[in-house]
């Protein structure tokens, strides 16, 4: 299981999903399915935009968690 690690690093820099979507142009949608971990299928272009918004690496933003 992949768990999306997004309102961990909303909260550690200290942001709102407005100003994400707004810096970023990902829709508020988006990033409320990937709050609730609903998002199954995650583009690379979402996942690129996400990491370089936060400056983190993939592995801050997901992580693999065997069932």
């Amino acid at each position: 299981m992949i768990i999306i690690k997004l309102d961990d690093l909303i909260w550690q820099n200290k942001t709102t999903a407005e100003e994400i979507s707004k810096q970023t142009g990902l829709g508020s949608s988006t990033i409320s399915k990937l709050r609730n971990s609903k998002n199954l299928n995650i583009s690379l272009n979402t996942i690129n935009k996400l990491c370089k918004y936060f400056n983190c690496k993939v592995s801050d933003l997901l992580e693999y968690m065997p069932d």
